[in-house]
């Protein structure tokens, strides 16, 4: 009888055993099943596409990001203008009214009409609106504008100290609207937006607040969905191509992030878009100091190579911008008193900084051990 008993019990813990749920118990896939208890082999891994190209159920497109290509092609006419005064034998004084019109779009002859009055500028979006930030552009374009411009053609537009104001505008605003827009706006908050429903598909809006939010911050990276196959002739995609893709896989890292994190918001996979965000913030703040220790080298190269102050005031203006612009990456690797600190350094005259490998060497060290770059600060 006991034996019966015992019997009956093991074959109903087996019974038992058997009705487990089965299904995907793998939550990184797309068909992950929370009640599953038992894998049957049926998960599915998340699918990336090759490119930036997203659709609903229906074939709607998904993407949008038409207010960020918009803003670097007033930053690409905005410098086009500035280089201007460079070029003109002393002929070509730069307007102040213009740049600072471009500056908040309330400028009325771009050479594409479509940006005149279309809601988007450059000044809001600078630095988070902050007036501080945004009234130092705006000083930089009246200095450049009060300058006499140089009377040889290739000559540089620069301050009495060696600063050239188009690189310190075009270079501070890939950091201070772009870069701090893509790292500190749009993927610091995306965990917040919803992703249950379109916004508004009667419209044309055929995408989720949170979709919406990851396009715009690709579209401050890239205008291209096919990157880096295009979209790397200018801004942070063509910086991301070039050295920093060769040495740090930038342009790489970066595309696949943005790929990857969009198609676990399209899947609903949204416990995954935070490693991407945590990528695209690390890699930015890796391309903002990779350009300035870039620059710093090319400083100390045109130096070693006898070139003229003009000229390598002109490199040391670029690397200038991009340290300056350190401070505007999500979570920078140097606090702004750091970073004003070190620029204070080279303000004091671009000429006598530029002339002590000693000084321009320390900078390097500095960035490159904030950063985490000192194996590649040689050969950046």
């Amino acid at each position: 009888m006991k034996k019966s008993v015992l019997l009956l019990s093991v074959v109903g813990l087996f019974a038992l055993g058997s009705c487990k749920k089965k299904g995907c118990t793998d939550e990184n896939a797309i068909n992950y099943d929370s009640e599953a208890e038992k894998d049957d082999g049926s998960c599915e891994e998340l699918q990336v596409p090759t490119t930036y190209v997203f659709s609903d159920s229906d074939g709607n497109s998904t993407v949008s990001y038409g207010g960020q290509t918009a803003r670097m092609d007033m930053l690409s006419e905005m410098t086009s203008y500035l280089k201007t005064a460079n070029t003109s034998g002393g002929s070509n004084q730069l307007d102040a009214a213009t740049l600072l019109s471009m500056y908040d779009n309330s400028y009325t002859g771009w050479s594409d009409q479509g940006l005149v009055g279309n809601g988007k500028q450059l000044k809001s979006k600078t630095a988070l609106g902050d007036a501080g930030v945004q009234a130092q552009f705006e000083a930089w374009m009246t200095d450049a504008a009060a300058a006499t411009p140089p009377t040889e053609d290739g000559y540089y537009l620069q301050a009495a100290t060696g600063q050239e104001w188009t690189q310190l505008i075009e270079k501070g605003l890939m950091s201070a609207c772009f870069a701090s827009q893509m790292t500190g706006n749009y993927l610091a908050g995306i965990e917040s937006d919803d992703n249950s429903v379109a916004v508004d598909p009667a419209n044309g809006k055929y995408y989720t607040e949170m979709e919406h939010h990851w396009d715009e911050a690709y579209g401050y990276f890239t205008d291209a969905v096919d990157y880096p196959t295009n979209g790397t002739n200018r801004f942070w995609g063509k910086y991301a191509n070039n050295t920093l893709e060769t040495l740090l896989g930038s342009a790489t890292t970066m595309s696949r992030a943005f790929r990857t994190g969009r198609a676990a918001i399209s899947a609903g996979l949204t416990d995954q878009v935070p490693a991407q965000v945590a990528i695209i913030q690390e890699e930015t703040r890796r391309m903002v100091a990779g350009m300035a220790i870039h620059y710093l080298n090319s400083t100390k190269q045109k130096v070693a190579d006898g070139e003229s102050q003009n000229k390598v005031n002109h490199y040391m203006s670029e690397a200038w911008a991009f340290i300056y612009g350190m401070q505007f990456c999500a979570n920078p690797d140097m606090t702004p008193d750091a970073i004003n600190g070190l620029l204070a350094q080279i303000d004091g005259g671009f000429e006598e900084f530029t002339q002590s490998t000693q000084s321009i060497n320390a900078t390097i060290d500095m960035i490159a051990a904030a950063s985490g770059l000192e194996a590649f600060k040689n050969d950046l």
